[in-house]
């Protein structure tokens, strides 16, 4: 028996900034890690290399078990599974404060990841679940913007907290957004039915899946060392990744209904969002190699550079989302699509004496470009699907993206490395490699869009 989620009676502003708190702790954290790094090493007498495991078992936990908790989330409740998410995050990072060790506070940012997971897994579902699509799309602009402040405030966050306070209160910060969202959650839970569907879990579907990204991901943390260890876990990846796909094809309710991918409809803003996940990272990744290595910038000032991409991403999300019903989805996507990938080709021909205000601008069109395209891919996705699988499929959108933004960063970092002690000229030549292999993927995913809308109006024709 189906349990649907009642819709009348909730203002759509309840929905949209309780499922957007979730997402914008997920990625909030993550900035203010990464900018907190150097006190960690300091406050726990550790080195860099250890307390990188906080980032790494962060992403580690969201990636390899978001899938489990979309479909936890279809079948017992994804407000209950959300609401779950905000408990289990605001516990690990009251935890994370309270840590004496590096083991403990990378163990208690493990516990964090899992409850970012069941955060990021359900927060889309629970408003295509919950709002009527004619109003989808201003709801998932206001996502999309909710989603690019995370990586906008989380640097500058997380450097006045370690200013005025202590490195606790870049966990701390937390816990009052968290209440906020539980407060959100009592509310829709009074006034709703949370969706319940009678589906099967299919417990080894999902362990093969996690365990198969979860090796992947520790194969792409050691790309550079190309030893057995990165080998091994590469093949351990393909071979569970292979049995995955073979039990799905035979499971009476796989966790994601392999039939999808023969829909361009579907197929296509996947690889859309894959390609995108990773080319936005090597927004975060080049340009601090360039700017403190060649512009010699002070910190501050590449974080400031850094912003451009999400804050062109906050200024258009909710244009987006406003845009679907006059534009429609699919044009919206392509635009996304010529305006990142032209940014990026004309990164790819940078030169060393280049200004960083002219790169700050080019990201900033770039991030227009993301702005356009998120909240349109995402009413795609989710739109290809039913609504007993939403959460699945939105766990499944965001697992794409994570794991388009590891792969991504490994061959960046590996191409930035093999050009790092060679000079100036080879370290620009690394430069412009890297960037033109993320607008060659921008653009193929382009084409792909465009084969799918030429062959569908042909079709209809």
């Amino acid at each position: 028996m189906e349990k649907t989620l009642t819709r009348l009676h909730i203002p759509d502003y309840i929905v949209v900034y309780t499922a957007g708190v979730g997402m914008f702790l997920s990625t909030l954290d993550t900035g203010i890690i990464n900018v907190a790094l150097p006190t960690l090493v300091i406050s726990f007498d550790s080195s860099l290399s250890v307390m990188t495991w906080t980032i790494t078992l962060y992403t580690l936990a969201l990636v390899g078990t978001i899938v489990i908790f979309g479909r936890l989330g279809d079948k017992y409740g994804r407000i209950k599974i959300y609401s779950l998410g905000l408990m289990v995050f605001m516990l690990a990072s009251l935890l994370c404060g309270l840590s004496s060790t590096p083991g403990l506070l990378i163990a208690c940012r493990g516990l964090q990841g899992i409850g970012a997971a069941m955060l990021q897994a359900t927060a889309i579902a629970i408003i295509t679940s919950t709002i009527p699509k004619d109003r989808q799309g201003s709801a998932l602009g206001t996502l999309g913007l909710l989603l690019g402040l995370g990586p906008v405030l989380g640097p500058s966050i997380g450097g006045i907290l370690i200013s005025l306070g202590s490195w606790q209160w870049i966990f701390w910060i937390n816990l009052p957004f968290a209440v906020i969202g539980l407060t959100g959650c009592i509310f829709l839970l009074k006034r709703s039915e949370d969706s319940r569907h009678s589906i099967k879990l299919d417990l080894p579907g999902n362990l093969m899946l996690a365990f198969s990204i979860l090796a992947l991901l520790q194969g792409l943390s050691m790309l550079s060392t190309s030893n057995l260890l990165t080998l091994g876990s590469v093949v351990f990846f393909i071979l569970l990744f292979a049995g995955f796909i073979l039990w799905e094809l035979r499971a009476s309710q796989p966790i994601l209904d392999l039939k999808l991918f023969r829909s361009g409809v579907f197929t296509a803003p996947i690889i859309g969002i894959f390609v995108l996940g990773g080319a936005t990272s090597l927004g975060f990744i080049v340009p601090p190699y360039f700017l403190e290595k060649l512009a010699t910038l002070e910190p501050w000032q590449v974080g400031l550079v850094n912003l451009s991409a999400p804050a062109g991403l906050m200024l258009l999300s909710k244009v987006s989302g406003c845009m679907m019903k006059t534009i429609g989805v699919t044009r919206l996507m392509v635009i996304g699509l010529v305006i990142m990938s032209a940014s990026y080709g004309v990164l790819s021909l940078m030169q060393a004496a280049w200004s960083p205000v002219l790169i700050a601008m080019i990201l900033l069109v770039y991030g227009i470009g993301a702005g356009l395209f998120i909240p349109a891919n995402t009413s795609a996705i989710m739109g290809s699907a039913g609504q007993t699988v939403q959460g699945t499929i939105g766990a499944v959108q965001r697992m794409v993206q994570n794991l388009g933004i590891a792969i991504f960063s490994a061959i960046a970092a590996a191409v930035i490395r093999a050009h790092s002690h060679q000079g100036t000229t080879v370290l620009m030549d690394g430069f412009r490699e890297a960037w033109a292999f993320a607008a060659i993927s921008l653009a193929f995913s382009l084409f792909v869009f465009i084969f799918v809308y030429v062959r569908k109006r042909k079709m209809i024709g």
